[in-house]
C-alpha cells in the first residue's frame, strides 16, 4: 500500500499510566475529535547524532478508518501528524 504523507494541523490527546507509557487516544482536527481505535505500531527512534532527542512514533487507526502517523520528540516535544491513507 503506497503511503501518502500529508501534514495535518491537529491536537493529539494522550493518556498515560506514567511518563514513559504515554499513548495517543484521540486527535482533534478542524474542531472534530476523532478517537484512536488501535495502535498498529510503536517505535522509539534514536537520532544518528549524539544529543539529538529520541522520538516516539505511532501508527494508529482512527475511528473513521484513517491511518495516521504520529511522531513526538521525547520527553515533551510537539506532535507531528501525518495522514497515511484510509483502510
Amino acid at each position: 500500500m503506497p503511503q501518502r504523507r500529508l501534514p495535518l494541523v491537529a491536537k493529539v490527546e494522550c493518556r498515560s499510566e506514567s511518563r514513559t507509557e504515554e499513548r495517543p487516544i484521540a486527535l482533534t482536527v478542524g474542531g472534530r475529535r476523532i478517537a484512536v481505535v488501535d495502535t498498529l505500531e510503536l517505535a522509539l527512534v534514536s537520532a544518528a547524532d549524539a544529543g539529538e532527542p529520541v522520538r516516539a512514533r505511532f501508527t494508529v487507526e482512527l475511528e473513521d478508518g484513517s491511518l495516521v502517523l504520529l511522531e513526538r520528540s521525547l520527553p515533551a516535544g510537539d506532535w507531528r501528524v501525518w495522514r497515511i491513507d484510509t483502510l
